[in-house]
């Protein structure tokens, strides 16, 4: 039996050169678009901490300056929590609504917000105030009027079956022939 010797010649190394060029290639091009998205999320990733960073100074801010009014009220009425909280109301600081003896403000920074609340604690008691809600959110992405066909159709869907109809007098009928031939069986 006789060997036959194959020989490559130039051109199939030149193909194979070719198509490891563009594997490569290729791959490179896919490196490069996911190291842009990647960088594009760290910097999104970024400005998000700061924006939300920045709320919780300023919410901090604002709490200091909302110490230092119920620190002068305590000051002028030590003993009667009724003008102890008239006096609060009058000098709340500008942004700040109160209702009973809950104080609260909303910080904005770009599309989000922050939604603050504190409790005014009486006159007398360990702190001044207690935090009730420190809730962040996130922009105009969800409108609650979209929802609101949503809400009605999910509440209907929850509401009890409706009862069977009654059968219709052919339906009765019917029934009461097959009743009766199984009697007379």
């Amino acid at each position: 039996m006789k060997h036959q010797k194959i020989a490559v010649g130039p051109g199939a190394s030149s193909l194979i050169l070719i198509a490891v060029v563009l594997a490569l290639s290729v791959l490179t091009v896919l490196t490069m678009i996911s190291a842009r998205s990647d960088e594009a999320m760290a910097v999104r990733s970024a400005e998000t901490r700061q924006e939300v960073y920045g709320l919780f100074a300023s919410a901090e801010r604002s709490l200091a300056k909302l110490d230092e009014a119920l620190v002068s009220c305590l000051a002028e009425q030590p003993g009667d929590p009724d003008a102890y909280l008239a006096a609060v109301k009058e000098k709340l600081p500008e942004g700040m609504r109160m209702k009973e003896d809950q104080v609260s403000w909303t910080e904005k920074a770009g599309d989000r917000s922050l939604e603050c609340a504190v409790r005014i604690a009486a006159p007398g008691a360990g702190s001044r105030m207690t935090w009730t809600e420190h809730r962040l959110a996130a922009g105009d992405i969800w409108e609650e009027d979209d929802f609101g066909d949503f809400d009605e159709d999910w509440s209907e869907s929850e509401e009890e079956p409706e009862a069977e109809e009654p059968e219709t007098a052919d339906e009765e009928a019917s029934g009461d022939e097959n009743a009766l031939e199984d009697d007379s069986e």
